[in-house]
């Protein structure tokens, strides 16, 4: 792709010398020096991986298959936004973009495989999304090693940037944010007297239990009972009585769709027994009322895109390009997901330039601030000490199988 014009050369000193390694540890600046090194070998050398005259290779995994399988939807609403640019748009500064798939079946097992496969076989250009906090763990330090671009990590873990990362970026707001927001919200405005959280076993559940007992530490409550689910396990009447037993009037609840919707089932199926479900936003998606029916009614949910059965600008635009391009997808929380995390991306490659590598999307994305027009609706930016672009959430409630408004954007 040739060498980097003057424009890139002084904004890689500031990037690089002026804004970062000055301000680090002597240990920390040498590493990061390497790493420098590394990046602009990428940056300078051949054309990146991925790139062609008229295509942008980008991929992404997803459970296609096993018990999160309606997570996919969150990669298809992802293809959906790259058909949308390419046909209405006519791709991205004439490159037409292109996203390659990869089933994990949501078993952190097989992440490493396919990963390998997309980076070392497909040889993508970035890598977009990824569902699972376990599974994007699995294969984090192998995609660092490779120096690839990861936009929006399927995951609210804090690691992917705190601290920061040079090659992810993230609107994803972290479990222990919304934990902390859930947590501070029921104790100001709901009346309850014990508290209890079912969590899967895992970085994700334990996150975002870590959010929720540090919102409850601020009002001197305290968890009463942790039940922790293993993913596939969903007999849950005994877990179910535990919590009934325990005289438990609200329920944080931190798992995968699955769990989630046999709890709240196996607590309808119990006589006199009615506790507050309170739920990550991971569960805000209308799939939990094909789940969980009524038994979902009343449960307050964190929620990171608008309700999508509001006329919210952005809810609108995506209920379209879905309609139109979604290949046969239900509009959801999911489907937007991935209609806002892959605009991120595309957004940075606009910002690029049509001279694109690497570096040169790191660094269109670090230049966006409070960048509003988006699905979102609300404020996104990054720069060159925060790749954490958005860490709010807002809440809903289930009525009669749909999400109705509860809060605007808070802030933990």
């Amino acid at each position: 792709m040739g060498p980097l014009s003057d424009r890139d050369v002084k904004a890689l000193i500031s990037y690089l010398i002026q804004e970062r390694l000055i301000k680090m540890e002597p240990k920390t600046r040498m590493l990061a020096l390497v790493a420098v090194l590394a990046l602009l070998s990428v940056a300078c050398g051949p054309q990146a991986p991925g790139i062609t005259s008229d295509e942008i290779l980008v991929g992404t995994w997803t459970p296609l298959t096993g018990p999160a399988s309606n997570l996919s939807t969150i990669a298809k609403g992802m293809d959906a936004y790259f058909a949308y640019v390419n046909e209405e748009e006519g791709g991205v500064h004439g490159r037409k973009l292109k996203l390659l798939i990869r089933d994990d079946g949501y078993d952190p097992a097989r992440t490493p495989a396919v990963v390998e496969e997309l980076v070392d076989g497909d040889r993508v250009f970035a890598l977009l999304g990824g569902n699972g906090t376990a599974n994007c763990l699995a294969v984090k330090d192998y995609i660092a090693i490779k120096l690839l671009p990861w936009i929006n990590p399927g995951s609210g873990a804090r690691v992917w940037t705190s601290p920061m990362n040079a090659y992810v970026f993230s609107t994803f707001p972290s479990y222990v944010t919304e934990g902390r927001i859930l947590s501070k919200y029921v104790t100001e405005e709901l009346e309850a007297e014990k508290y209890g959280i079912f969590y899967q076993d895992d970085s994700f559940g334990r996150e975002g239990q870590e959010g929720v007992r540090l919102g409850l530490r601020r009002s001197e409550d305290k968890i009463a009972l942790a039940v922790a689910y293993t993913v596939g396990n969903n007999d849950l009447a005994e877990v179910a009585q535990q919590f009934k037993d325990e005289e438990i009037d609200v329920i944080f609840v931190w798992t995968i769709t699955e769990g989630a919707a046999a709890l709240a089932n196996a607590i309808g199926a119990l006589e006199d027994y009615d506790p507050q479900i309170v739920a990550t936003q991971v569960l805000a998606d209308p799939v939990m009322f094909e789940l969980a029916g009524e038994n979902w009614d009343g449960t307050i949910v964190a929620s990171s895109v608008p309700e999508t059965n509001s006329d919210d600008p952005g809810v609108v635009k995506g209920r379209a390009i879905i309609e139109k391009y979604g290949k046969g997808i239900d509009f959801g929380t999911y489907a937007m997901w991935g209609l806002a995390r892959a605009e991120v991306l595309v957004e940075g490659l606009r910002r690029a330039g049509p001279d694109i590598n690497r570096l040169r999307l790191i660094l269109a994305l670090e230049g966006i601030k409070d960048w509003t027009d988006n699905f979102l609706g609300t404020s996104i930016s990054f720069d060159v000490e925060n790749h954490q672009g958005l860490n709010s959430v807002y809440l809903s409630k289930a009525e009669g199988g749909r999400l109705v408004h509860l809060s605007d954007w808070l802030d933990p």
